[in-house]
C-alpha cells in the first residue's frame, strides 16, 4: 500500500512540476503515466479488483490535475455491475470528467474516451496461484495517457470561438464485455441526440512506421474528409476502414447512433499477454498520437455544422444476455486494412487455437462456422456465436487460393 501511494505521488508531483513550465506535458509526462497504470502494484487492474479501484481513483486526480470538472456535481464516478462469469456480485467503475463549451456550441457534445481495465492476474490452472501479471501498457495505459494529455490541451484551449463541450471518460469493464462503455450510452447524462462524436482510443503507444490505423471513418458525412485534412500538417501513415465495429469502446456509441472514430496503433505479439510493459511504449509515439488527435478533436469541436450519422455496416447484436459472458478466443492478429474483403491476419497468438490450426500471417479468414466473415465485426460475431469447446470450420484465402481448416475454440487465457 505504501509503495503505491509513493509511486502516485511521485507521478502527481513530476506533472505538477513539468506543466508550471510547460503548456503541454512531455512525451516523458506521457510515459510516466502508463509506467504508473502498468506497475505491479496495480496489478494488472483487473475488473473489481483493489487495482482497479486505485486505478480509478489514480485517473480522477489526473483529469483534476489536467483541468477537467466532475461530470455529475462532485461525483466523478459511474458505477454498474460487473457480468460474466466470475465477476457476478462486483462492481466497475468508469470515470467521468466534463470540460464545458462555449456559445452557442455548448450544448453540443464530444465524448474522448479510453478504457483502464485490463486482464489482472495471470493465474495457474487451478485458477488461483498468480504466475504473473497482465501489465496492459499497451492495452490500454496508453490510451489512459492521450486522454490525460487531451483533457489538458482541452482545459487550456483559448479564444472566444464558440466550442462543444467535451465529456471525458475512462472506461472499465472493456475486457470482459464493454461493459463500462455500454452503460454510459444506457445511462448517458446529457441527452444521446446532443452528442456529436465519439472518439476512442485504445492501444496507441507502438507506433511504427508512422502508422496509425483510424476507424469509423464514414460514420458520419464528411467524417474521413476532416481525417484527411488534420492529417496534412502531421505525415502520419493512416490506414482507415469506414464502419467503426472494431472491439473497443466505440462499438457501444456506434450502435447507439453515435458518430465514432477509433484510433489504434496496430496489433503486436504482447496482445493479452504478460510481456506487455511499459518498456516497450514508445513516448514519441504517444506524443505524435496525442498531437493528431489534438488537431483532429479540435476541428471536431468547434465546426458549426453537426455531424451526421451514417450506419455503414449491420448494427451488431446487443442482447444483454452475451454482455459478459465468457468469450471463444480464436487467437488471431488482424491487420487493419481497406480494401479486403474479410480479415487479413498480420499474425496469430502464439499456442492460440488459430496457430495450432496453422493459420499463419497474410491469410485473409472469410467464414468461421456458419458465419460469413467479410470485417473484423463479422469475426467478433462469429466468436460470439460458438461456444468455447466448440469444434468449427475456419475458411480462409491464403495467396489467393480458398482452403479450410478445423479450430476448436478455447476460452480467452486468464
Amino acid at each position: 500500500m505504501m509503495q503505491i501511494r509513493c509511486l502516485i505521488l511521485l507521478s502527481l508531483f513530476l506533472l505538477l512540476s513539468r506543466q508550471a513550465t510547460a503548456s503541454t506535458p512531455s512525451e516523458n509526462d506521457m510515459l510516466d503515466r502508463v509506467r504508473v497504470l502498468a506497475s505491479d502494484e496495480l496489478a494488472g487492474r483487473g475488473n473489481g479488483t483493489d487495482g482497479a479501484a486505485r486505478a480509478a481513483d489514480l485517473i480522477r486526480d489526473w483529469l483534476a490535475l489536467a483541468g477537467a470538472e466532475p461530470l455529475t456535481g462532485a461525483d466523478w464516478f459511474q458505477d454498474f455491475p460487473l457480468a460474466g462469469e466470475g465477476f457476478r456480485g462486483l462492481t466497475g467503475r468508469n470515470v467521468l470528467g466534463v470540460i464545458p463549451g462555449r456559445g452557442d456550441l455548448a450544448g453540443r457534445h464530444v465524448v474522448i474516451g479510453a478504457h483502464y481495465d485490463h486482464l489482472g492476474l495471470r493465474l495457474d490452472d487451478d485458477g488461483v496461484t498468480a504466475t504473473g501479471i497482465y501489465h496492459g501498457a499497451e492495452d490500454n495505459a496508453s490510451g489512459i495517457s492521450v486522454l490525460i494529455d487531451l483533457t489538458n490541451r482541452l482545459a487550456d484551449a483559448a479564444g472566444d470561438q464558440p466550442r462543444r463541450t467535451v465529456l471525458v471518460a475512462a472506461f472499465a469493464g472493456e475486457e470482459i464485455g464493454l461493459l463500462g462503455s455500454r452503460w454510459l450510452t444506457d445511462h448517458l447524462p446529457v441527452p444521446r441526440e446532443s452528442i456529436d462524436l465519439m472518439l476512442n482510443l485504445d492501444s496507441v503507444g507502438r507506433l511504427r512506421d508512422r502508422r496509425l490505423y483510424v476507424g469509423g471513418v464514414g460514420s458520419a458525412v464528411g467524417l474521413r474528409a476532416h481525417v484527411q485534412s488534420v492529417n496534412r500538417s502531421h505525415g502520419l501513415n493512416l490506414e482507415m476502414s469506414e464502419g467503426g465495429w472494431d472491439a473497443s469502446d466505440h462499438v457501444a456509441f456506434n450502435t447507439a447512433g453515435v458518430p465514432v472514430l477509433f484510433l489504434f496503433t496496430g496489433p503486436h505479439p504482447q496482445y493479452h499477454s504478460v510481456d506487455d510493459t511499459w518498456d516497450l511504449i514508445d513516448p514519441v509515439a504517444l506524443l505524435s498520437v496525442a498531437e493528431f488527435a489534438w488537431d483532429l478533436i479540435d476541428l471536431l469541436v468547434t465546426i458549426p455544422d453537426r455531424l451526421v450519422y451514417l450506419a455503414v455496416a449491420d448494427l451488431p447484436d446487443r442482447d444483454a444476455s452475451t454482455r459478459g459472458a465468457e468469450r471463444s478466443w480464436l487467437g488471431t492478429i488482424p491487420d487493419f486494412v481497406d480494401g479486403v474483403a474479410g480479415v487479413q491476419l498480420s499474425g496469430v497468438m502464439p499456442g492460440s487455437p488459430a496457430e495450432e490450426a496453422g493459420l499463419v500471417k497474410g491469410d485473409v479468414v472469410i467464414g468461421v462456422g456458419d458465419v460469413v466473415v467479410t470485417s473484423l465485426s463479422d469475426l467478433t460475431v462469429a466468436l460470439r456465436t460458438y461456444e468455447v469447446g466448440r469444434m468449427i470450420e475456419v475458411r480462409f484465402l491464403r495467396d489467393g487460393e480458398p482452403r479450410v481448416l478445423p479450430v476448436t475454440l478455447r476460452p480467452r487465457p486468464r
